[in-house]
């Protein structure tokens, strides 16, 4: 039994272990990627590239491959799009039945919509955006996100924006 989980593994992930996400990948119904991609169209001046990405599911204190690089998934990360990969992680507990965890996904779709839309000075740049469409998004659904603006404003900054 162990034997065949570990040549699925492989079958999964070909290439050496360390060029793999550790997660595996999930399943979340097309509806549900549908749904969410209707809706930033209808709030948004963006057109959701068609399909869905591939979508992996992981943990705190995992390392996953994040756009060439070895990521360790601190206990503040929610979700990541690779934009290098098309694909979204999630970090678990994850439930599509959880507005708020529901709202983790729409926030990379919208990332994934963003990057493919326009150039960005730097991927942080987009981070406001997204925050701003994804409470509007909660707030349809009377959830008050409490994020902190003033930490995302910051975090969005460039490289190039920052004083020496």
């Amino acid at each position: 039994m162990i034997r065949a989980i570990v040549i699925g593994l492989a079958l999964l992930c070909p290439a050496a272990a360390g060029a793999c996400p550790a997660p595996l990948p999930m399943s979340v119904p097309d509806a549900v990627t549908e749904a969410l991609a209707e809706w930033i169209e209808a709030h948004s001046d963006y057109t959701v590239p068609q399909g869905a990405p591939a979508i992996f599911m992981c943990q705190s204190g995992e390392v996953i491959t994040y756009e060439g690089h070895d990521l360790l998934v601190d206990s503040d990360l929610r979700a990541a799009y690779d934009l290098v990969e098309d694909r979204i992680f999630l970090v678990g507990p994850w439930s599509e039945d959880d507005p708020m965890q529901l709202s983790s996904l729409l926030h990379e779709l919208i990332h994934r919509a963003q990057f493919h839309a326009r150039d960005w000075p730097c991927p942080a740049a987009a981070e406001p955006e997204a925050y701003r469409l994804q409470e509007a998004w909660l707030a349809e659904r009377g959830i008050d996100p409490g994020f902190e603006w003033v930490e995302i404003y910051l975090h969005a900054r460039c490289p190039s924006d920052r004083h020496p």
